[in-house]
């Protein structure tokens, strides 16, 4: 009766051992912004395709990023990833003949923002677990946010939500001779219909004790749609470098 008792126990116990395994970062994202972006009204029928520097007058920004992965040891059944990336920007700018929505050949002094929120969910599987790692799988994204462009008498918006799927790889080298420093790849990517969406980042991971450490490494977004918003188009890219503390349990 024993044996029967503590042999379930024991596999339970082992399974949340392998449960509780996983990975947790937060970071800053230090992102300068490049491209273009416009907004047409259906009855205007015209806009302004502005640069994201020299007419908005944005520059670098810094946001949050965070990161965490649960990983199991049952077959055929994916790990997970969850993450979240804001970027958000804001400027002022003399603009001439500036169209957007509502404001149309606006000559004058204009202030605008963007906000943007990444909530990613990544089922993927580990392909190779050791020195060398690697994974692949599949990201669900949920893209929402904003642009606002305000002038001292008018002001338009456009907000803008959608699901994107994309393709997920990560590559982690760690060296052989030590546990404590490791390389890694990561990516996110997609091109359909209206829209190209990717974003990657190269990363150099120093970890002290108890799985606790550092990273940093460079982060590129892009996003390429004409499909977010009706008479939304954008051509944008926020790159830079982050750093993060991570707990790899």
């Amino acid at each position: 009766m024993t044996k029967y008792i503590l042999l379930p126990l024991l596999s339970l116990h082992l399974l949340y051992a392998d449960f509780s395994g996983g990975e947790v970062s937060l970071g800053v994202f230090s992102h300068a912004p490049s491209g273009q972006a416009s907004y047409t009204l259906p009855l205007t029928g015209t806009a302004t395709s502005a640069d994201l520097e020299d007419t908005l007058g944005w520059s670098n920004a810094q946001d949050l990023v965070f990161k965490a992965y649960i990983e199991h040891p049952l077959p055929f059944i994916p790990n997970v990833k969850l993450g979240y990336t804001q970027l958000s920007h804001d400027g002022t700018q003399n603009v001439t003949l500036f169209s957007w929505g509502d404001i149309i050949d606006f000559t004058g002094t204009l202030e605008s923002a963007l906000s943007i929120n990444m909530t990613d969910i990544t089922f993927y599987y580990e392909l190779l677990d050791n020195w060398v790692e690697i994974d692949a799988g599949l990201t669900a994204r949920y893209l929402s946010g904003d642009i606002d462009s305000t002038t001292p008498v008018q002001r338009a918006q456009v907000n803008f939500s959608s699901w994107v799927p994309m393709f997920y790889a990560k590559t982690r080298f760690n060296f052989p001779t030590t546990d404590d420093i490791s390389l890694q790849a990561e990516l996110n990517a997609i091109s359909y219909s209206d829209i190209t969406l990717y974003d990657y980042e190269i990363s150099a991971r120093y970890t002290f004790m108890m799985g606790l450490g550092l990273e940093a490494g460079y982060k590129v977004i892009h996003i390429d749609s004409d499909d977010l918003n009706s008479g939304l188009k954008s051509d944008m890219d926020f790159k830079g470098f982050y750093g993060a503390i991570v707990w790899d349990f």
